[in-house]
């Protein structure tokens, strides 16, 4: 996003000014009519009051100069993404769908706005040159991380899940060498997944996009609806029930700049076949594996190939960093092109002062000064811990400092959730994660005992999947919560006094995916989208289970056992 961004200023001919206006409420200084063009970034949310404000969605509408926007994830809130652009006036689209989905999102909803396609992301120029591993280098044969995508974007988005567990699954047959996941907890940032990327053989890839578009919201709301009255159903189940008469509406299918973070970093791709915004081919810079895994032996036997790998990741190379037309300058210029075509004045080189002011302005008051004391915290403690700042998220928002002092207070004032803490930081678990865990851990407990805020009780059971060893926790509406006894495998607090977890989850997706409290007002999100898997908690568990099992103990009383489950 930030290469994205930069890119604008770095590269265009223009005189390009950014302004970040999330958290802005209202800004005296800032004035539209400094400029002749405003682009909305696609990580401005035009319809949501938190990105812009009312007072800055008036001075855009005011503004007479040429107004561009640039969207991404075009398959969510179609209504209510175009209602906003056309209140603002956008006249010129950039966005990443292709024809014919492009014409059904927005020929009726945006008439007489001039769409031009664009992609998700190009080359950095941060890997352009870098030395490339040799393969024998390589520790890794295939290295993938992803998200397990929600429902209601169809059958397409669960690809991106799908082929790194399917080929995880079948890899070990292959005595293959495989680091791939798919959980929030997984993912890797900054340098680290350069390095990462750069130390396997090959990666995984799909498609990226939707194969249902959800234009008024009702696909989710129908999606959660399901959920609730059928706590943890699997997708097939839910696309078997909801989704079945909207899949394929609308098909965006798009690359993902991952592919040109690969072919930078000589690392083979293996994907799914498709169109892939006609950028790459199979055979020529991918090796094809088919949807039903029928050729993983041919895939296996490429992947070994060393020359077969060598020519092709060289090809990939030439083609799509060497040729520059992927390139973040290739696109500005692009982007220019359209400035010259479309804005009717065009004024020189301007001071802009007013702009100047705003940054200003927007400094002294976002963020809070409670994030910026935890940020110079956080800054001198990984300087002195020596710890890698990629590795972690940034604190954004006084909200993350609430919860975290929250977690931290129910921590200290409970035995068995300080125990947990204490035995966290002697491990050196991250604190920002296991304050997060320990959060979540407590408001599972509170809804276990039914002292959630009124309206936010809910039913829990709790499923064993004995071949994962992974204790899993799905929320129901409150009488919804199946329930079967234990099966004879073992029961849920055996598996915890052994150490045997590898995995402790929570669905909350029946219910939204969060969690409104009272004292104090805020509101928590449970994992991505509803689903946690509570990873440092478990790895405490294996090291000492009594602590784990203490702290869960409450919400196992209250749970209702449905036996072992595959999820």
């Amino acid at each position: 996003m930030l290469d994205h961004i930069g890119a604008f200023r770095q590269f265009s001919r223009h005189q390009v000014r950014i302004f970040n206006p999330k958290s802005v409420h209202r800004s005296l200084a800032l004035d539209l009519d400094e400029f002749d063009v405003v682009v909305i970034h696609y990580s401005v949310v035009l319809s949501a009051e938190q990105f812009v404000s009312a007072e800055l969605r008036d001075k855009l509408r005011r503004f007479r100069g040429l107004k561009i926007q640039f969207i991404q994830d075009d398959y969510r809130w179609v209504d209510r993404a175009t209602e906003a652009a056309r209140d603002a006036g956008i006249q010129v689209l950039f966005t990443v769908v292709p024809e014919p989905a492009a014409s059904q999102m927005y020929d009726a909803r945006l008439p007489g706005v001039r769409r031009v396609q664009t992609l998700t992301g190009y080359v950095p120029d941060n890997l352009v040159g870098r030395p490339i591993r040799s393969l024998q280098d390589r520790a890794i044969d295939v290295g993938y991380r992803t998200r397990d995508l929600p429902f209601w974007l169809g059958r397409l988005a669960r690809e991106k899940a799908w082929i790194g567990q399917k080929f995880l699954e079948l890899a070990p047959a292959y005595g293959l060498r495989c680091d791939i996941a798919w959980q929030e907890h997984d993912r890797i940032y900054g340098e680290q997944w350069i390095k990462f990327t750069a130390s396997a053989r090959a990666t995984l890839g799909s498609e990226s996009g939707a194969s249902i578009a959800d234009f008024d919201g009702s696909v989710e709301q129908a999606v959660r609806s399901y959920l609730r009255a059928h706590p943890g159903a699997p997708f097939e189940e839910v696309h078997s029930a909801v989704l079945q008469p909207f899949e394929g509406n609308v098909v965006v299918h798009v690359i993902s700049p991952r592919v040109f973070e690969a072919a930078a970093l000589g690392t083979a791709l293996i994907m799914f076949p498709g169109e892939y915004s006609g950028v790459i081919k199979p055979g020529d810079h991918y090796i094809p594996l088919q949807k039903d895994f029928s050729n993983m032996k041919e895939v296996v036997e490429q992947l070994r190939d060393d020359s077969l790998v060598a020519a092709m990741t060289a090809r990939a190379h030439d083609d799509l960093i060497g040729s520059e037309r992927w390139s973040y300058r290739h696109f500005i210029e692009e982007f220019d092109q359209v400035i010259d075509e479309e804005a009717k004045a065009k004024r020189g080189p301007a001071a802009a002062p007013r702009w100047a002011l705003a940054r200003a302005e927007r400094a002294m008051s976002v963020p809070g000064m409670s994030v910026r004391f935890f940020r110079a915290v956080r800054v001198v403690s990984s300087l002195v811990m020596r710890r890698d700042p990629a590795l972690r998220f940034d604190i954004e928002y006084d909200s993350q400092i609430q919860k975290a002092w929250l977690a931290l207070r129910v921590a200290l004032a409970d035995r068995t959730l300080r125990s947990l803490l204490v035995i966290g930081r002697r491990s050196g678990s991250p604190l920002d994660r296991l304050l997060r865990e320990i959060l979540e851990l407590w408001l599972l407990r509170r809804a276990a005992a039914r002292t959630l805020p009124p309206g936010q009780n809910f039913d829990l059971s709790v499923e064993v999947d004995h071949a994962r060893g992974a204790i899993c926790f799905v929320s129901a509406p409150a009488g919804a919560a199946p329930s079967r006894p234990d099966e004879p495998g073992g029961s849920t607090r055996d598996t915890l006094r052994t150490g045997e977890i590898n995995a402790i989850e929570w669905d909350h997706r029946a219910l939204g995916g969060r969690i409104q409290l009272d004292r104090p007002q805020m509101e928590v999100g449970i994992g991505y989208k509803g689903l946690e898997s509570f990873t440092v908690l478990a790895g405490l568990g294996r090291r000492h289970p009594d602590a784990l099992d203490r702290a869960l103990e409450p919400v196992l009383r209250a749970a209702k056992p449905v036996g072992s489950a595959v999820r």
